[in-house]
């Protein structure tokens, strides 16, 4: 390899750290702030980075919160077409197999990553999107969407195969959502995203519940 490529690949293998690092820090602060209060001054100095680099990979702040969100956002989607997939080729046996991959989708993103899951969370917020450009803001609620609609045909294939009791749907998945958004905010905030054994009993807890409430078997 001449001097030339060497030269580029160092640069290269430079410019991937500093995203990298802007990324992480734009995690941490996103995560801790939520988007309207968090300033690209913050991720900065978070980043040890000047702004003026931040500004050379991410134009806008929204474009640095896109980069976050999408990737959590489109990892539960491709889950979830998955589970989808496995239960029309009539791979699920039992309703509560199937309501615990569901539930897992999420409980175990945000135990992979508990900042990046709060990211994904803060888009459903009333006013989260507000500040961002409509081309942000339509991707973000269309992937967001698309999570819901594939819960949604879920449930209702449950339902046909007598793996669900017959409910609302939309109702259904809403529900399960919330649950899932409302017992993460409730660790972060009582109980400290450290104590991974009470929050490994409430998700039972939780599941138990649902089973109870809409598996038939």
């Amino acid at each position: 390899m001449d001097i030339k490529n060497k030269l580029k690949d160092r640069k290269l293998k430079e410019q991937e750290k500093k995203v990298d690092d802007i990324l992480a820090a734009a995690k941490r602060i996103f995560s801790q702030k939520g988007f309207l209060k968090t300033t690209m001054d913050e991720i900065a100095y978070e980043a040890a980075l000047s702004k003026p680099t931040i500004y050379k990979f991410f134009p806008t702040k929204e474009d640095l919160y896109f980069s976050l969100v999408i990737p959590v956002l489109e990892d539960c989607l491709k889950q979830m077409e998955e589970i989808n997939l496995t239960l029309q080729l009539n791979i699920y046996s039992t309703g509560r197999k199937l309501l615990r991959d569901i539930a897992n989708v999420f409980f175990n993103k945000y135990k992979e990553d508990p900042h990046m899951f709060r990211i994904g969370q803060l888009f459903q917020q009333a006013g989260m999107l507000w500040s961002l450009d409509k081309k942000t803001d339509s991707a973000i609620r269309d992937v967001s969407r698309a999570i819901m609609d594939e819960m949604r045909s879920i449930i209702i294939a449950a339902q046909t195969r007598r793996l669900f009791r017959e409910s609302d749907a939309r109702a259904t998945a809403n529900i399960i959502m919330g649950s899932v958004y409302g017992i993460t905010q409730l660790h972060d905030s009582k109980l400290g995203s450290k104590s991974s054994e009470t929050m490994d009993k409430i998700i039972e807890e939780t599941v138990l519940f649902f089973e109870r409430a809409i598996v038939f078997n």
